[in-house]
């Protein structure tokens, strides 16, 4: 939906003078001494796929506001492609003519600002009926669709209100609303929910993350709010200086940060909404298990230190769990959360997570059950076992568990031999 290429922004006199030196490697700092210029965006590529919140954060100064206003240019890039797709095919905005980048803004971008941006002397109707109103929509169908909006975000009833009258919270909605009127594919979101209260922004957010399941748009959005992006985006690029240091979902920059910078980002972050149960899940095919051939396809593995429980497989399938011989109901994790927390410490139930369960919803199953939780993919391959310890190393280290890269490496070797 959006393709960045090689985007650079250099602001001062002769900016061109700049671009060697970056080549060379040179950084932001020694720029800025040497030449008197400022980097603002270094050679920056990325892509947003369609119906994508992509998060791009970072320090302020760290280039990420600069580089979201070169997409829609109200900041000329000096170099670099920006490719947009529009329902009359894909464009390169840098190279539009005035006219034409102005048909791009009003049909296909739509942007929330951080300050809000609402016009103080028109209602709440009129603010998010503006897009529409310059795209000289029809008076009935405009304000059709900045009711519709205007439901979707809570405000239904609040139509004939000016801004004045609404607290800072109130004000963002409108705004969002403002922006999902306009029917554009893609959403630019410069910070929108900084200035909030905390619990505010909160609510912000999963209005947002409700909005979004409903109407998928494509949307770029800036904070400088780790919390933020790993509770919004499905993926997540990390700037400095310019530069774009590392890229992607939210587990892989927690779990495998690749920058001191990035480290840092992350070293107070909550894990538990990200980190996934396949990343911290036991494989029973490693050297912590003996494994036992019943015959059959079918296996038995007894964990040393637990010899009481064995997991039992077939053809890598989980079949059961047996307690001291004794074969123990399954159960599938999302289905036990959905029953009240039982008032004492029950182990009547083996719990099966899938893959992609969060660590918070693999810790809120050991109140339904203590024993180790099994992880199973879609077509019930075991893939690990989640005891205590592999929970409490997950959240505590934000680490994957190191048996999973090898027997991920020993699965796709015996695939290839076969």
């Amino acid at each position: 939906m959006i393709r960045v290429e090689n985007l650079v922004k250099v602001f001062g006199e002769e900016p061109e003078r700049a671009l060697a030196l970056m080549e060379q490697g040179r950084t932001k700092a020694e720029i800025r001494e040497e030449t008197g210029l400022t980097v603002g965006v270094n050679d920056v590529s990325f892509h947003v796929d369609r119906g994508e919140i992509f998060v791009i954060m970072g320090l302020s100064g760290s280039g990420k506001s600069t580089l979201l206003r070169c997409v829609n240019r109200l900041i000329e890039p000096l170099s670099g492609s920006v490719f947009l797709q529009t329902d009359e095919g894909e464009v390169d905005v840098t190279e539009l003519d005035d006219e034409r980048l102005r048909a791009v803004r009003r049909d296909s971008l739509s942007m929330v600002f951080q300050r809000f941006g609402l016009l103080p002397h028109r209602t709440v109707l009129d603010n998010v009926a503006f897009g529409q109103e310059i795209r000289r929509t029809n008076r009935r169908e405009r304000r059709r669709l900045a009711e519709e909006m205007l439901g979707a975000v809570g405000l239904a009833g609040w139509e004939r209100e000016i801004p004045a009258q609404l607290s800072g919270g109130m004000q963002q909605r409108v705004g969002l609303a403002r922006a999902l009127a306009t029917q554009a594919n893609v959403l630019l979101m410069d910070e929108p929910f900084s200035a909030l209260d905390p619990l505010i922004k909160v609510n912000m957010q999963d209005e947002l993350l409700r909005i979004q399941s409903e109407l998928h748009r494509t949307i770029l959005f800036i904070t400088h709010d780790l919390d933020e992006a790993l509770r919004l985006g499905n993926r997540i690029a990390i700037m400095d200086d310019g530069q774009i240091v590392q890229s992607g979902t939210p587990e892989e920059i927690i779990v495998n940060p690749k920058t001191e910078y990035v480290a840092d980002f992350v070293e107070h972050a909550d894990p538990t909404g990200v980190m996934t149960a396949k990343t911290v899940a036991l494989p029973v095919q490693t050297r912590r298990f003996d494994a036992e051939d019943l015959g059959g396809g079918r296996q038995r593995y007894v964990r040393r230190g637990t010899e009481h429980l064995a997991y039992v497989l077939e053809d890598e399938r989980f079949e059961a769990l047996e307690r001291d011989g004794q074969r123990v109901p399954t159960r599938p994790l999302a289905e036990a959360l959905e029953d009240e927390a039982p008032t004492g410490s029950r182990d009547d139930a083996v719990l099966v997570a899938g893959p992609d369960a969060t660590l918070k919803e693999v810790l809120q199953g050991r109140i339904h059950s203590h024993l180790p939780q099994v992880v199973v993919d879609g077509g019930g391959r075991l893939l690990g076992v989640i005891s205590e310890r592999e929970l409490i190393h997950g959240i505590l280290y934000k680490t994957a568990n190191p048996d999973v890269e090898a027997a991920v490496a020993s699965q796709a070797a015996q695939e290839a031999t076969a």
